[in-house]
């Protein structure tokens, strides 16, 4: 998302002042979401999981771990 932001930005910084003609009309398609309830609990569930500041400092000492266990000490 933050990527989109920021080469929207950079579009507009570019193109302003050059009065472009644009047409949105008949382009891309339309897309609809899926919404898979097993999916949206699991996503909760994890969100749930690292705000607990326990599981998060856990899973980061994971992390630290694995990077220690694949680059070695």
């Amino acid at each position: 998302m933050t990527c989109c932001v920021i080469l929207h930005n950079m579009i507009l910084k570019d193109e302003r002042g050059m009065n472009l003609e644009f047409f949105y009309d008949n382009v891309g398609s339309r897309v609809n979401p899926a919404r898979d309830p097993n999916r949206i609990r699991a996503f909760l569930q994890t969100y749930k999981e690292i705000e607990n500041a326990d599981t998060h400092f856990q899973f980061q000492e994971n992390l630290i771990e694995h990077h220690w266990q694949r680059a070695g000490q």
